[in-house]
């Protein structure tokens, strides 16, 4: 190990360069603090021993230099001083020495300081070494999270889909750098439209490879074994499957294997755009909130089981007739059951109250307006669970 060694007195830095070097260390000497500031900035140094007293800069401004200074390595100070007052002693500790010794010191005590604060070197060296390790691999975690954020959201539906007849919008901010919620519409053939939203139980990485997964089982063009399509003999050699009948299939192949139960709720329909008729399935997900173009907003649906919970469970379908200028709200439960600053939850009365409130706005508008209204209640734009809307008017 190499130390510095700082003393204006000639002969107590022999002293120190033989008895050290006796010891087996690599010295280098410096005759006050300004030579030993410049050495310590050029050279590798982790180790001072230097006088209190000396001229241009002493031991004190020295210690608090090292403290202040931006190295990248553990600088241990002993400090040696004539001075044995308690006063004086606190004083030197405060501007940074790790030890002191006093003058005349006993050699024997000498090495035994030394040998301590060798220790505490080494224990700061394999701390940084153990903080590169970590924010390595925190970096590389933090690429593959920004990777699978753009993989998610690619996901999404684009914001130039054209759905004929309708217009949509949604809202989709994750509480972590991934989400749980997922959602999509998309062109089942010439006349249908299929539209889901659903969220995973739990948060963070689990919770968003499952939603992967899912959105892309539940995909038009998912091939076989998708639960949205039914092969049939005859061309174009598929059927569209009914909404009950897609989430009963997700139910049985979803079932855990295990006993780390991971379930999800969702919303399942299809739209006929020439007949602008809505069929939807409900399975443990929050009611969607129907606005009629002339009426109060109202909730559709009774519930319905969870997905992946339960075998030989049943769903129901929900009809329902669209007219000119009527809008239909899809939503996670990370929006009802957000916390405001006091702890009450944002609610659906509430989110039913805005949507009522905004009827003769644009729906772009109207869903600005719920994010920014979710945010204030929240205090922040940082949430406890994914907020996701998705949102379709029929166009009048």
């Amino acid at each position: 190990m190499r130390i510095l060694i700082v003393d204006d007195d000639v002969d107590m830095r022999r002293l120190l360069l033989h008895t050290l070097q006796r010891w087996g260390y690599d010295v280098v000497p410096a005759s006050d603090g300004a030579q030993a500031w410049e050495i310590l900035q050029n050279e590798p140094i982790s180790f001072v021993i230097t006088d209190w007293i000396m001229p241009n800069l002493d031991g004190l401004e020295l210690c608090r230099r090292i403290r202040e200074g931006r190295f990248a390595r553990y600088i241990y100070v002993i400090l040696l001083t004539a001075k044995h007052l308690k006063d004086e002693l606190i004083k030197g500790m405060e501007a940074g020495a790790d030890d002191f010794l006093i003058k005349p010191f006993n050699a024997g005590e000498l090495k035994v300081r030394i040998r301590a604060g060798e220790r505490v070197v080494k224990l700061e060296n394999d701390l940084e070494e153990q903080n590169k390790k970590l924010q390595e691999a925190y970096s590389r975690i933090r690429e593959d999270l920004d990777a699978a954020v753009t993989m998610q959201r690619s996901l999404l539906p684009s914001r130039t889909l054209v759905v004929p007849g309708f217009r949509c919008e949604w809202i989709f901010t994750p509480c972590h750098y991934v989400a749980g919620d997922i959602f999509n519409i998309f062109q089942l053939n010439e006349h249908q439209i299929g539209l889901y939203i659903l969220d995973v139980a739990g948060h963070g990485i689990p919770a968003a490879m499952l939603s992967v997964t899912l959105s892309k089982l539940l995909s038009p063009a998912a091939g076989q074994g998708n639960p949205l399509m039914r092969f049939i003999p005859d061309p174009p050699h598929y059927d569209i499957t009914m909404p009950a009948e897609a989430v009963h299939t997700l139910n049985q192949l979803f079932q855990s294997k295990n006993d780390a139960m991971q379930y999800f709720t969702m919303i399942y329909g299809i739209v006929d755009t020439r007949q602008a008729r809505l069929l939807l399935t409900q399975a443990g997900h929050p009611s969607p909130i129907y606005q009629p173009k002339e009426a109060k907003a109202d909730l559709l649906g009774t519930g319905g089981f969870p997905v992946g919970m339960l075998p030989d469970v049943t769903y129901q379908e929900e009809e329902l007739s669209l007219h000119p200028g009527d809008r239909l709200f899809f939503y996670s439960d990370g929006i009802p059951e957000c916390l405001g600053k006091d702890g009450e939850r944002f609610s659906v009365h509430r989110l039913m109250r805005l949507v009522d409130e905004w009827r003769d706005r644009p729906l772009c508008e109207v869903m600005a307006g719920i994010k920014q209204a979710i945010e204030r209640w929240r205090g922040s734009g940082e949430f406890e669970d994914d907020i996701t809307m998705l949102a379709l008017e029929r166009e009048e």
